[in-house]
């Protein structure tokens, strides 16, 4: 079902005692997941994250009467994904009794996450990436929770700091909480240290600039500090920046960084964009853009891709098209 069928459920308190969730933002799947096992109750839940998993165990768990009446509470939050078989018959033991609830969250490959949801009949919930607009709302819930006093303006900044990822965007505030004060751009440029930030910058700039990418790109994806599909992300958005600029040259004859993007930028970084937006024509963006949405719908599909050399292999293809240019 979409998340906001699935929302107006949990509004009614009213939701399966087995559910699926899956899709494109770990913040939204941690959030659903605390308000799903509030709302189920109980006292204890057994856990079973990632290579932790055993069948045997959580058939066990889920065939047996708690021995004080409570809920039998299970969840699970796998990125491989277990048997079909095993995971079918898991969700037959929730039904055959009304004190058993189950819980999946799976962070693998969407292609197989449809195929694991059909254990669950119709009770699956898959989210997607906000829109910025959603993903500053998010933001300002989680800020009003710790008090922090911060604006929708800024916490633009703090998202697109953090490459559009949400969870981490969420995981800065606390820190920022202890300026007790106000927070501005400046706090966020100060304090904040992006996904790799410095780094993912730089590999993009490089990567733009035709120069010499594979040991950076090889440092950062070692690192672990942001996936293929991240970096697919995050090289999207900056080139999404480059064509606003390149636009708006080609209206008014000059840049300015607040009127094209919403916020202002360094004054070294802002001509930076400029120069780079007006080297490429629309063609080429329209090519860029296409051969990063096509690299996405490979990783996001194909769990047979050696992901890092794929992922290498279409920077380079990214590289020989400004090159021909």
């Amino acid at each position: 079902m979409y998340k906001r069928d699935f929302d107006l459920l949990l509004g009614s308190k009213n939701i399966p005692r087995t559910l699926f969730l899956y899709g494109a933002c770990d913040y939204q799947l941690s959030f659903l997941e605390s308000e799903i096992l509030n709302l189920w109750g109980g006292s204890e839940v057994l856990k079973f994250y990632f290579d932790e998993y055993d069948f045997k165990s959580a058939k066990a768990y889920l065939s047996q009467a708690s021995l004080f009446g409570d809920k039998n509470i299970m969840l699970l939050k796998l990125e491989k994904a277990p048997p079909q078989k095993e995971l079918e018959e898991l969700v037959k033991l929730c039904e055959k009794s009304d004190m058993n609830y189950l819980l999946f969250i799976f962070y693998g490959e969407d292609a197989k996450a449809k195929e694991l949801a059909k254990a669950f009949g119709k009770s699956f919930v898959r989210v997607f990436k906000p829109n910025q607009n959603d993903a500053i709302k998010f933001l300002i819930n989680e800020a009003k929770k710790i008090n922090l006093n911060i604006s929708g303006f800024v916490l633009q900044n703090l998202y697109s700091v953090q490459n559009e990822n949400l969870s981490l965007a969420v995981s800065e505030l606390p820190k920022l909480s202890l300026l007790n004060k106000e927070i501005s751009i400046a706090d966020v440029d100060n304090i904040v240290f992006g996904m790799g930030s410095v780094e993912l910058e730089t590999l993009i700039i490089k990567l733009l600039n035709g120069e010499k990418i594979m040991g950076l790109y090889k440092t950062i994806s070692q690192s672990g500090t942001i996936n293929e599909v991240g970096l697919i992300n995050a090289t999207q958005s900056h080139l999404f920046q480059l064509f606003l600029f390149h636009a708006y040259i080609k209206i008014n004859g000059s840049f300015d960084a607040e009127k094209i993007l919403g916020h202002p930028l360094p004054p070294q970084i802002a001509k930076q964009r400029s120069e780079m937006a007006m080297r490429l024509k629309p063609k080429i963006f329209t090519k860029l853009f296409k051969t990063l949405t096509n690299a996405e719908f490979s990783l996001k599909t194909n769990s047979n891709l050696d992901k890092e050399s794929y992922m290498l292999s279409t920077l380079l293809k990214m590289q020989s098209l400004l090159k021909s240019a």
